[in-house]
């Protein structure tokens, strides 16, 4: 063998190498981005209410949301729909995320079965309005949130 050949074995060895010691590291996903995260909590306007998921997560999954000294939740998110005033056709969805805890808590709201997310801060005992996207003609969506931790 020529030294330029054990070079290249040698070149292609520390690549597969690399490659190995790359895919033993796990894969973090969107949503672990933000570490732990509550269950998916859905709602939506003018729509039905989604059948509840017949495959329960696996115990441990999700964190505890946040909850009062008398076990409420913290964080409710009520959906709103509001027609532009140029042109009616053109709905904004909207939600409004209320915060009755004395601590700040993150909450991702995201377009049900979609990766299209907002995250919104909130202080202790905060109400904020955010739109969450934007329709045409139709003043129904279905979102989910989660608490990020």
């Amino acid at each position: 063998m020529t030294s330029k050949t054990v070079r290249k074995i040698s070149a292609q060895a520390v690549g597969f190498g690399l490659l190995l010691i790359a895919l033993t590291f796990p894969v973090r996903s969107t949503r672990a981005q933000f570490g732990r995260t509550t269950a998916p909590i859905s709602g939506g306007t003018g729509v039905s209410a989604q059948p509840k998921n017949a495959f329960q997560g696996m115990t441990g999954t999700y964190a505890a949301p946040h909850k009062t000294p008398d076990g409420r939740a913290c964080i409710a998110v009520n959906p709103m729909t509001r027609a532009q005033i140029i042109n009616p056709k053109i709905i904004d969805q909207i939600v409004i995320i209320n915060n009755i805890c004395g601590q700040s808590i993150k909450v991702q709201v995201c377009y049900g079965g979609s990766s299209d997310c907002i995250v919104v801060p909130l202080g202790g005992y905060q109400r904020i309005q955010r739109a969450l996207g934007v329709g045409a003609g139709s003043a129904s969506f279905r979102y989910e949130y989660r608490e990020l931790y």
